[in-house]
């Protein structure tokens, strides 16, 4: 299972012609519509309250253990102790409640 929240800029920034835009959207509502995904948006009007500005990734292994990479401009973290990485879930999930539903960045 693989659940992602993008920040809404992910979507509305251009990054190349437009052509490339359809495409890179067009892949995103396939990943979307894969029995084993979900995507959420982050829209801009949660403001200071977006907890992560930068990408973070969160793994549940085998028998539940947490593993989380988080990425700066300089580096990228690696932590594969639970204590650690529990933080990081509880405020992804706190985002992912109050983030866009899948079908609003779909539509």
């Amino acid at each position: 299972m693989v659940l992602t929240v993008l920040d809404e800029s992910c979507l509305r920034r251009p990054v190349g012609e437009p052509a490339v835009m359809r495409a890179q959207l067009a892949r995103l509502i396939e990943f979307a519509e894969l029995p084993n995904t979900t995507l959420q948006v982050a829209p801009f009007s949660m403001g200071e309250h977006r907890p992560f500005d930068l990408p973070v990734t969160v793994l549940t292994l085998p028998k539940r253990q947490l593993m989380t990479y988080a990425e700066s401009a300089q580096r990228g973290r690696l932590d594969r102790e639970s204590v650690a990485a529990s933080p990081i879930l509880t405020t992804y999930h706190q985002m992912h409640a109050v983030a866009l539903s899948q079908k609003a960045p779909v539509a």
